[in-house]
């Protein structure tokens, strides 16, 4: 007996929600660099020491500092505080994921906005440490950028961060170009900075497809530690 062909119609993908503009992408980096160099100003030993919910935690606890009423950060004094730890809701519906940080510009600003509970920059942090087993780029890229290209993160936005706190002497292009095609990654491009670059992920092909995502990420470095 010939078998029956499926009329099953594929799924349909998920509505994106609008980008952010390239101002508030470069505006929430600047805030992230900004925070960065008041740890490294500081000499926290959170850098050298911490986990990567410590860091984070310390990150946003800087981008939160105010005076005379106004945040302190550079370029997001009119963005929404920074959200850490917020579930998300993934591209086959589960809502138990969370990425580390959120950002969100003025959302009065982005007239096509649908909900703001899935819009946003979502941004992934790890630490990559050398010599340290579970701190590779490997784990790097299995346990945060698969994350944004199988639709777990930012399921409906084209574009989002991951976020690196390197102790070691690595930076991103050279470290994730051999690794390619890196979860479905079609190209990798260069960032402004030698810290920076970006990869693209196709998710048309995902059983529950949503928007191709660009992902930015950002590797900062821990200086040497000084010795008194």
């Amino acid at each position: 007996m010939a078998r029956r062909l499926s009329l099953a119609a594929p799924p349909t993908p998920i509505a994106a929600e609008p980008d952010l503009s390239v101002v508030h992408k470069r505006a929430i980096e600047g805030a992230l660099r900004w925070a960065w160099h008041q740890l490294v100003t500081a000499k926290d030993v959170v850098l050298y020491d911490g986990s990567e919910e410590a860091i984070t935690a310390a990150i946003e606890a800087q981008l939160g500092r105010r005076e005379r009423g106004r945040r302190i950060a550079p370029g997001i004094k009119d963005f929404d505080h920074p959200v850490r730890g917020a579930k998300q809701q993934t591209s086959d519906g589960r809502i138990e994921k969370q990425p580390d940080l959120t950002f969100r510009p003025p959302a009065s600003q982005y007239l096509r906005v649908a909900n703001t509970t899935s819009w946003g920059c979502f941004v992934e942090c790890k630490i990559i440490e050398d010599g340290h087993r579970s701190r590779t780029v490997d784990s790097y890229s299995d346990d945060g950028i698969k994350r944004f290209a199988i639709g777990e993160y930012a399921a409906r936005m084209p574009s989002a961060m991951m976020l690196a706190f390197v102790r070691g002497n690595r930076l991103p292009k050279e470290s994730l170009e051999p690794l390619l095609p890196l979860h479905t990654a079609t190209t990798i491009a260069p960032g402004r900075t030698s810290d920076a670059c970006s990869t693209l992920h196709l998710r048309s092909a995902l059983l529950s497809p949503c928007a191709d995502v660009e992902l930015m990420h950002l590797w900062l470095l821990v200086p040497d530690r000084l010795v008194a």
